[in-house]
Formats: structure tokens, C-alpha cells, sequence
């Protein structure tokens, strides 16, 4: 009993000595050492309690991710530590009067090791509002350019409504839903599916990605008509006759004189000029210029469009009318010549008595001008003899013979000419 009393400050000091002696080696083969983490997800439980209540929430201000998490542990379990075993969960269960959940972060591996975890923030910020819903009528657009000589046709998409459901101030942002295809090169029609966009009154696209905001569909598909486009010329077909004393002079204004026509390859291909009829094109009576305005589009054939859009189909025209003169010209008889033949005669223009006849020809000053008398030829026929003469068949004789002549368009004969023509037997 001596011997264990004895001396006991010296064991006491021994003993001290002792655990400071097994601290320090301790601390110095596995001492604690701190790791830092950065941008730890935030996993948050039980949405329901909110969800419940025909409410949905959003995270604020990114608090579900925490910028830094720091863990104080020894060496040996930091070195077997990484940041997929750092594990943050914020129940909403736990929501606060302030809309805030605190954050509980612990390790799925040595936990009970660690010294302290010590996160940059504590608690996820929520705003949380009343659910509602609404449906947008689905536009389309396209973007980029196509190749020359094509042009957009119809856009279309499969879909034309889609439903979205989130937070209420989101919901009451949004102003329109679209889609948007790229078209650049394309020479030929597209089928595609194109994400679905959310926009603002301003046209700026809103984030659907953020919690409680839903949408019954992300994407739709979109059909683009791809159009062949070439310039063809207008042409007016004029009706009725002006009147009498006035003539058409053949000239036609038209703005646009050529339009932009638009459809498939095997539609414009067979396509050269668009032909224009209509009401207001008939000049009967008119004793002046015509001047109307047209709505082309009327006229455009079966799978044509016009490849302007800023071309709204109307064209202006004016049909040209002018005074109707006449002069008189001398054609000499040998420009006139016999149609047919009898068996056993001879059938000739008789000049005996006169070598010209007279030819009173009426039309615009600008034809008649033009006409140059050597150049008018006329003809009669056998039969037209026979009947002008009321023959059934021709003997040696004169008749007389009605002309057809041979003028030139825009000019017209004022009353009918005849000659003499001798028919002889042949020796």
C-alpha cells in the first residue's frame, strides 16, 4: 500500500506526461485537417406540403445550391472524403413563417468521424404562391435564309395550343408560346421538331425550367413549305370594241408590268405569263384611255402564290385608245392574184380597162402611216367568183371578182373591193 501512495505527485506528473505524450503522436500521424467543397446541391424534400395546397414554390436567389461546404475531420477520413459524399437536404416540412427551410448537411461515409461540416449558408429561400394554369394558341416563325429563288409557303405546326401551369406571377408573364426553325439552304420542304419557347409582352424568353412551372408539351412538330419563285410577264386579254371612230392602239400599261409568282418546282416550271381576264377590261364605247385597277390574284392558276409579301395583288393599267382616221390607197392589179383552177381555162386579173384599184383602208394614224402600198396583196377565190356571181360553174367570160386583202393588223378596209378577172379557154 506504501509502495502505490509513495511518491504519487510523481506518478501524477507521469501520467500527464503520458496522454500528452499519446495526444501528440496522435495529432501528428492523423492530425484534423480542413477540405473545402464548392456548389453543393441542395436536395429538397417533401414538395408536397406546398403542392398539397394548390401551390407551387421556386427556389430564390439559387439558395438551393450552397457555394461552400467545409469539413473539419482527420486526415485519414478527409482523404477518403469527395464531394459526391457531402449529401444537403432542406425539408420543406420545416418551412418557415419567412418562407425559408433550413439546410442539413451531412457525409453518407465516416460521418460520425467528422468534426464539424460548416456550409456557406443554412436555409433555402422559397417564394410560394398560388397555382394557376393557362392555354396559348402555338405560333411558328422561321429564322435564316433560304436559297435564291426560294421563298417561304405555309408554316404549320401539328399542335396548336399547349397548356402551362406554375406560379401565378409566371404564369400571368407569359404573353405568347412559339417555335422557330432555322431554314437557311434549304430548297426543299421541312419537317421537324422544334422546342417550344415561352415568351413575355416584351419578347423576351422566360426560364421554364425553374421549379413548379410545367407545360403538357416541350416540343411540337413544325411543317415549312419551301416555294420555287421566278418573274413572269402580265398579260391583259381586252373585250368589246371602243366606239365607232376609235380604235384600240394595241398598248397596255400595266404597274407591275411582271410579277413574282411562287410554287412547286412542277407548277412554275410550266408557268410563263400570267394571263389577266376581267370585267373591267372591256372597252365597249369608249372614246378614251381605259384605266382600271385589277386584282391579279384572281388570275394566279391553282398552287400559285405571289413570292412578294410585300405585294398586295392589285396592279394599276390603262388601256391606250385612239381616233380612228382613213385614207385612200391605189393598189396596182398585178398585186392581186386568182385562188384556183378550172380544168381547161385560164383564170386572170383582167387590167384592160385599168391597171390600180382603190383601197380605202381606216385605223390609228401611227398603222396607217406605217402602210406602204406596194407591199398590200390581195387574192379571189374560184368558189367566191362562182357564188358572187351566182355561177355554178365558169365559161369564157368577165365576172367580177370580190378581193381579200392581205394588210397589216391594227388597219381594217372601209367597204368591200372588187376587180374584173377574164376567164379564157385554153387553146
Amino acid at each position: 500500500m506504501k509502495r502505490i501512495t509513495a511518491n504519487w505527485g510523481l506518478k501524477l506528473a507521469s501520467l500527464i506526461f503520458a496522454v500528452i505524450v499519446w495526444f501528440l503522436v496522435t495529432n501528428i500521424n492523423d492530425p484534423i485537417i480542413s477540405v473545402r467543397y464548392t456548389n453543393i446541391p441542395v436536395t429538397i424534400k417533401n414538395g408536397n406540403v406546398i403542392t398539397d395546397k394548390g401551390q407551387v414554390y421556386t427556389v430564390l436567389d439559387g439558395s438551393d445550391t450552397i457555394s461552400s461546404v467545409t469539413i473539419y475531420a482527420p486526415r485519414a477520413v478527409i482523404d477518403s472524403l469527395s464531394q459526391s459524399n457531402i449529401v444537403a437536404t432542406a425539408d420543406i416540412s420545416n418551412l418557415s413563417s419567412l418562407n425559408t427551410v433550413s439546410i442539413d448537411v451531412v457525409t453518407n461515409k465516416y460521418y460520425d468521424k467528422i468534426e464539424k461540416i460548416i456550409p456557406s449558408s443554412d436555409v433555402v429561400k422559397l417564394n410560394v404562391e398560388r397555382k394557376a394554369s393557362k392555354s396559348l394558341a402555338l405560333t411558328a416563325t422561321t429564322s435564316g435564309t433560304l436559297s435564291d429563288g426560294y421563298i417561304i409557303g405555309d408554316v404549320t405546326t401539328e399542335q396548336n395550343m399547349v397548356r402551362i401551369s406554375g406560379p401565378e406571377s409566371f404564369i400571368n408573364s407569359v404573353s405568347k408560346a412559339s417555335v422557330d426553325v432555322d431554314v437557311t439552304g434549304f430548297t426543299s420542304n421541312i419537317g421537324t421538331d422544334a422546342d417550344i419557347v415561352l415568351y413575355d409582352a416584351d419578347g423576351n424568353p422566360l426560364d421554364t425550367s425553374q421549379a413548379g412551372v410545367s407545360m403538357n408539351i416541350k416540343t411540337v412538330r413544325v411543317n415549312i413549305q419551301i416555294l420555287e419563285t421566278k418573274y413572269i410577264p402580265v398579260k391583259y386579254n381586252v373585250t368589246g370594241e371602243p366606239a365607232s371612230g376609235y380604235a384600240l392602239t394595241g398598248q397596255i400599261d400595266s404597274t407591275p408590268s411582271e410579277v413574282l409568282v411562287a410554287g412547286r418546282s412542277s407548277v412554275i416550271s410550266g408557268l410563263s405569263v400570267l394571263t389577266v381576264d376581267d370585267d373591267s377590261l372591256d372597252v365597249s364605247g369608249y372614246t378614251g384611255n381605259l384605266t382600271t385597277t385589277i386584282d391579279l390574284s384572281k388570275s394566279l392558276p391553282t398552287g400559285v402564290s405571289f413570292g412578294d409579301s410585300d405585294f398586295n395583288g392589285t396592279a394599276s393599267v390603262v388601256v391606250y385608245i385612239g381616233t380612228v382616221v382613213e385614207e385612200t390607197f391605189e393598189i396596182s392589179v398585178n398585186n392581186i392574184s386568182v385562188e384556183g383552177e378550172v380544168e381547161g381555162y385560164e383564170i386572170y386579173v383582167d387590167d384592160s380597162e385599168y391597171d390600180q384599184v382603190s383601197l380605202t383602208l381606216q385605223g390609228l394614224r401611227s398603222n396607217i402611216n406605217a402602210i406602204n402600198p406596194e407591199n398590200i396583196t390581195g387574192t379571189t377565190k374560184v368558189s367566191d367568183i362562182l357564188s358572187f356571181n351566182e355561177l355554178t360553174e365558169l365559161t369564157p367570160g368577165t365576172y367580177t371578182a370580190p378581193i381579200a386583202w392581205n394588210i397589216p393588223d391594227g388597219v381594217y378596209c372601209k367597204s368591200a373591193v372588187s376587180v374584173y378577172v377574164t376567164v379564157k379557154e385554153l387553146e
